[in-house]
């Protein structure tokens, strides 16, 4: 086990941001979701516009990143592409 867990340090080291980014974003959801769940089987029901809104933004955020992601590589391809001509 203690080497997995020095795995995972080397690769947070070496990760970007938007990796981090998306870890932390997957951890979040899977712990709301299972307190969503637990909340359900107590009370009988969940507040649903949180929900949604929780999974809007988070939506929103991956969307954003995304837009990011494909516009740094358009850049990169675009640089290469003149470096190429010359």
């Amino acid at each position: 086990m203690a080497r997995r867990h020095g795995k995972f340090r080397r690769w947070w080291r070496s990760a970007g941001m938007m990796d981090r980014i998306l870890v932390c974003l997957a951890v979040f959801l899977l712990v709301f979701t299972a307190v969503m769940i637990a909340i359900h089987i107590r009370c009988g029901t969940t507040p649903d516009t949180l929900i949604v809104s929780v999974f809007g933004v988070c939506g929103g955020e991956c969307g954003v990143m995304g837009w990011i992601k494909s516009a740094k590589e358009r850049n990169q391809e675009r640089k290469w592409r003149e470096e190429n001509k010359q």
